[in-house]
């Protein structure tokens, strides 16, 4: 039960990779074992083993720095675990990226590793909550600071495109000129913001797409002509003026010696006038008609009633029947400017006003033919007295001829400050389309203040805190504590110590100074350090590692790739007994290796006693195309756990080898068949000279001889040229022609190995 409820507590599987270098699209076998506490991989060189690594080192953040793209799938003891989540237990990684990371090239001190003081456990512990609350402040400061710039870059956006809008609007295209800057700029100085309608806003729209006009003459009705002297020139008030003359001749007559038949025939008294007036030009008494003579009564009877008073009534009648025609023809000729001449916003006021004066023109020209009409009646009817009222209209043309002159004045005063009314028309488009972002720009602004005053908050600390103090005083505590908890010295003397037993010399020790570890060799700072020593002192730093303040082992996952790189094979040994001490007592451990000797003393140790029920065995198989290699995670083949050596393996890959036509199966047949033929050789035919010169001794066909050497050796050294795609072809055959070799000549030794393949 106890061992259940650890293995609750581990990863215990990886379902899916994705954009991870060789692991690119991976999808785990549905019969896949779950991981297990103790966790052996076996690849060879290249196959993926450290790109594996990396993965468990992205569990740590939920991310991968050199891997942006990276998708994976595992699950944990609280659920799946994806990108951007982080593993809620700590993982150690040792693999190159580590070696790099924190070891470099030597080329200075390495960083100290702190070891915890027996004494301090409790000082200790007030560090890792004191750290842990630094931490979390941290992430909760970048996560505040990374909201703060996302809120202010929306609201730059906003601001972005608000002023493209506006830039738009104010020239018909982009206006580059007009940009953010100056929209957060327009925002604060055009103070208040308002919207306007759409009407409003076309004029305005219209007014920075127009060009700038000429001048126009004001509008006026010109009566001079036709009220000379003192009489006014308004014509108003001249029409009104000929209105009242003619009420008063209407009324006025001449009534001394008037005829009676003469008056009440008009048509009469012009004709009796004309003649009797003939008469006295001609001096002539005789009636033109009936040529008979005028009696001389009548003509003094005609003079009397054409008299001065009537002569004098008649010139007031035809001066007045002047002023009228003038009057009309002033009116007539009087013509508003083309529209096309105007702004085009002031044509609908300009089209409704002429209209108005057109028809209050037709109105008071219909008022001044009545009046010249009752002159011309009066004409005839000099002797009588009436009234005949005429409506003349012209207040309602007076109105109309001040609404077209007032527009026009309008037009006059743009032209006359064209520049400035462009200026306004921007100001009024910009300050509509930014009152329209005002509540969202507004509710950017408080939602930064609020994440700037969280970040303040956790900054400078705050009652309602848990821990009250500002991150200042948390770093300073930390530091303090740390001085007397930890000893670095510690950390260095158990590094010298292991490397001494390690390397088997005690030539190489470290030194703690301020900025860390110094590696000396004979007292003197080590220079030119073997690959063997640099690996061996990159391994122990994170064997030691793993004892610092930073982990707890008994609560973590611990993952080791390849650790005994560059080492000789007695330092093997001592790479073995480091790692199986190390990570005995933690949660959950991770061992990948390519070296087969390496593997071996895992698997001795993993798979006895106890050990055997607490580990699980995985190797990973990488195949190539021509475009693309792809590695997959597989459970361990059972020959490489039940055998001393690689061969037994080796010999089934082959033999159960079956070609499907593509590259990516036949990619690593060709290296494999020379491990086998290179071991089997070194049994059957064992001697100091070359592959070649054994394989010469064995007894089997020349050809296939020659084309199973010429398959191992040509196709398991690639140049880097690329895969030649007869290799799948070659595959299938000289597979054949070995395997065929090998019963031929040992088939004692051919039918054992074919059992254990089978």
């Amino acid at each position: 039960m106890e061992d259940e409820k650890a293995r609750r507590l581990m990863l215990t599987s990886i379902k899916k990779i994705k954009n991870l270098g060789v692991f690119g699209d991976f999808t785990a076998a549905s019969d896949l074992k779950d991981f297990n506490r103790f966790n052996l991989i076996y690849g060879e060189n290249g196959s993926g083993k450290t790109t594996l690594s990396r993965l468990f080192s992205a569990m740590n953040d939920g991310a991968h720095a050199d891997y942006p793209a990276l998708q994976f799938n595992a699950v944990t003891e609280t659920g799946n675990l994806t990108q951007g989540q982080k593993c809620q237990r700590k993982l150690r990684v040792f693999n190159a990226d580590y070696v790099e990371a924190n070891i470099g090239r030597f080329e200075g001190p390495i960083r100290h590793i702190l070891i915890v003081g027996a004494d301090n456990k409790a000082l200790a512990a007030e560090v890792l909550v004191e750290q842990a609350t630094f931490t979390a402040r941290e992430v909760a400061i970048e996560k505040a600071a990374k909201a703060s710039e996302k809120l202010a870059s929306d609201r730059g956006k906003t601001f972005s495109a608000v002023a493209k809008t506006i830039g738009e609007a104010t020239s018909g295209a982009t206006l580059r000129g007009y940009r953010k800057p100056d929209a957060e700029k327009d925002f604060v100085n055009l103070r208040p913001l308002q919207t306007y309608s759409e009407e409003e806003l076309k004029v305005h729209r219209v007014t920075l797409q127009q060009e700038q006009a000429e001048q126009l003459a004001g509008f006026e009705v010109c009566v001079s002509n036709a009220q000379p002297g003192s009489e006014p020139t308004d014509f108003r008030q001249a029409l009104e003026a000929y209105a009242d003359e003619v009420s008063r001749l209407t009324l006025k007559t001449a009534q001394a010696g008037a005829l009676s038949r003469l008056t009440e025939n008009p048509d009469i008294s012009r004709w009796v006038e004309e003649g009797f007036q003939l008469h006295q030009a001609h001096e002539s008494g005789t009636c033109e008609f009936c040529e008979q003579t005028i009696p001389p009564q009548r003509l003094t009877d005609l003079a009397e009633h054409f008299g001065a008073a009537d002569q004098e009534l008649k010139s007031e009648i035809d001066a007045a029947r002047r002023r009228g025609e003038a009057l009309k023809s002033a009116l007539e000729s009087a013509t508003q400017p083309g529209k096309h001449g105007l702004y085009s916003e002031l044509w609908p006021d300009f089209e409704h006003a002429c209209a108005d004066f057109d028809e209050a023109k037709a109105q008071s020209l219909a008022a001044i033919n009545q009046l010249n009409s009752e002159l011309d009646e009066k004409q005839t009817q000099r002797s009588v007295s009436y009234s005949k009222p005429v409506e003349t209209y012209g207040a309602a043309l007076s109105e109309t001829v001040t609404a077209i002159a007032g527009i026009i004045t309008r037009h006059n005063e743009k032209t006359a400050q064209f520049d400035k009314a462009k200026e306004a028309a921007r100001t009024v488009l910009a300050r509509h389309y930014l009152a329209e972002i005002v509540e969202q720009v507004e509710e950017f602004d408080r939602q930064i203040e609020a994440q700037k005053q969280e970040i303040a908050k956790l900054t400078d600390g705050a009652a309602d805190l848990e821990d009250q103090r500002g991150m200042e005083a948390l770093a300073a505590s930390i530091k303090e504590k740390r001085a007397k908890v930890t000893n670095a010295h510690a950390g260095g003397q158990e590094m010298t110590e292991r490397l001494t037993s390690f390397l088997g010399r005690t030539d190489l020790a470290f030194e703690s100074v301020d900025e860390g570890y110094r590696v000396l060799r004979r007292t003197k700072p080590a220079k030119r350090l073997s690959e063997g020593e640099k690996t061996a002192i990159a391994f122990l730093y994170f064997i030691v590692q793993l004892g610092d303040h930073e982990f707890d082992l008994n609560e973590g996952i611990v993952v080791i790739d390849d650790p005994i790189s560059s080492l000789d094979s007695s330092a093997i040994y001592q790479a073995f007994a480091n790692l199986k001490n190390a990570v005995k007592d933690a949660k959950q451990v991770f061992l990948l290796t390519h070296n087969f000797e390496f593997l071996k003393l895992l698997l001795n140790w993993m798979n006895k006693n106890k050990m055997k029920k607490l580990s699980s065995f995985y190797m990973i198989v990488c195949s190539e195309t021509q475009d693309e290699r792809a590695a997959v995670i597989r459970a361990m083949d059972q020959t490489l756990v039940d055998h001393p050596t690689e061969y037994h393996f080796l010999f089934k890959t082959l033999y159960t080898f079956k070609s499907d036509g593509t590259v990516a199966a036949c990619y690593h047949i060709p290296n494999v068949a020379r491990k086998v033929l290179e071991t089997f050789l070194e049994f059957h035919a064992p001697s100091n000279g070359s592959p070649y010169e054994q394989l010469e001794e064995i007894d089997f066909d020349e050809n296939k001889k020659t084309a199973i050497y010429k398959f191992t050796n040509d196709q398991s050294h690639r140049t880097g040229k690329g895969i030649d795609p007869a290799i799948v072809a070659e595959s299938q055959k000289n597979v054949k022609h070995l395997l065929d070799m090998i019963a031929a000549v040992a088939p004692a030794h051919f039918q054992g190995l074919e059992k254990l393949a089978a």
